[in-house]
């Protein structure tokens, strides 16, 4: 006998075993345990209950029998009420127990209460234009360029675009310090690969000049111990390169890619540039619908369910990098950030990504949208791996709820 109480995200499950239904319940246990016992003077797994317990003690099958009614309760709630599917590992409160009286406890755990998604239908959405323009064209060709441009030592000033090759040590507090230095160290002047006003001081010096560089790491720099510090680079310019880009041409394309002329090249590069900017279209339309639904629909997640997953992932990390000899914390502040930081960043992303998940699938059930048998058979041949048919699945699903979104909603283009 049970009562089931809900609230919010917590239920609360008032469990009452009477004796008979107690004795009952450690009969079933013993009969698939009973094989576990070895007593003397007789085959093992036939050993009556009484001996058993005589010599193991009258408690020996108590809790594989509380475990059996929780878990038989749980079934039958879940079986009953599918939305009460617990999220996490459910909690027990023990109340009372006598062999004349029987149990009485309670089964504790927290579930996505049921909730109504927003209206999803006859809404408009802004996306940018995919269609491929001649500035795209113009950027790959500059980048194809850059890629290779030629570097010739000239006896001239260093200019913005010029690559000086210098060496360098840095100081603070007039102390020099670890990972500050490097020799024959190639530097695009502009590209700011450099912190601060590094590349702009070096502007206007020769090759053989030494150069004091004072600069000013950032607040948020990755490495605490120089966030915000003031630094001084003693820098001695070994040379000094001018870039030259190469003519686009029908030689330079022959040259330099698989293909012969300009027009060969452009017709290829549009066409690779169309089928980009197509899937980030699609993608876009993905991400501002999921938006959309993540701000409107009034849904609860768990606090428990967001700080497994996280705690699941920090512990990948940990003894991901148990192997390199670097804890969490250092690593984090190697990448700009700290442990509490991260858990932050990490608690709301999973939090969205539960959300999303919930939502979707409520969107399927309630408009229906299924992945037909004769589907999931012609996507998956050649696949005998259930969990890449399952993956497989899901990404049918995650299809045809992204035509849904495109049929029932306006997608405006803007520039």
């Amino acid at each position: 006998m049970y009562k089931v109480k809900t609230e919010k995200t917590k239920v609360e499950i008032e469990l009452t075993v009477d004796a008979k239904e107690w004795n009952e319940g450690v009969d079933k246990v013993y009969e698939n345990s009973k094989s576990k016992f070895n007593i003397e003077g007789f085959r093992k797994g036939k050993a009556p209950r009484k001996v058993i317990e005589k010599t193991y003690g009258d408690n020996v099958f108590f809790e594989d029998t509380i475990e059996y009614f929780v878990n038989k309760v749980l079934a039958e709630v879940v079986t009953k009420n599918p939305e009460l599917e617990p999220v996490a590992m459910p909690t027990t409160e023990f109340e009372s127990f006598t062999a004349d009286k029987g149990l009485k406890m309670k089964v504790l755990f927290e579930i996505v209460p049921a909730f109504e998604v927003c209206e999803i239908k006859g809404q408009t959405f802004k996306i940018h234009d995919s269609k491929v323009t001649d500035h795209d064209i113009e950027h790959s060709i500059e980048h194809l360029l850059e890629d290779n441009a030629k570097f010739e030592s000239v006896d001239a000033p260093i200019a913005n675009g010029d690559s000086a090759l210098i060496d360098f040590t840095g100081y603070i507090d007039g102390k020099a310090f670890d990972g500050g230095a490097a020799t024959d160290y190639p530097l695009e002047i502009g590209s700011h690969s450099f912190i601060d006003t590094f590349e702009d001081q070096l502007v206007g010096h020769k090759k053989g000049d030494n150069v004091d560089v004072n600069v000013k790491f950032p607040k948020d720099y990755g490495a605490k111990e120089f966030a915000d510090k003031n630094a001084l680079f003693k820098v001695v310019v070994k040379d000094v390169r001018k870039k030259t880009l190469p003519e686009f041409n029908d030689k330079f394309v022959a040259d330099a890619t698989e293909f012969e002329t300009v027009e060969e090249y452009k017709k290829d590069l549009t066409a690779h540039i169309q089928d980009m900017k197509n899937k980030q279209q699609e993608n876009e339309i993905d991400f501002v619908v999921r938006e959309y639904l993540l701000k409107n629909t009034n849904i609860e997640i768990p606090e428990v369910m967001v700080e497994n997953a996280v705690n699941e992932d920090l512990n990948r990390m940990r003894e991901a990098l148990k192997a390199y000899g670097v804890s969490v914390e250092d690593y984090l502040a190697q990448t700009g950030t700290n442990y509490d930081e991260y858990v932050k960043r990490a608690k709301a992303s999973t939090l969205d990504m539960f959300k999303t998940q919930y939502i979707y699938r409520k969107l399927l059930q309630d408009n229906k949208i299924t992945v037909s048998a004769k589907e999931l058979k012609d996507a998956t041949k050649g696949i005998t791996k259930e969990e890449e048919i399952v993956r497989k699945e899901n990404e049918l699903l995650l299809d045809k709820l992204h035509t849904f979104f495109k049929e029932n909603n306006k997608f405006e283009i803007i520039k």
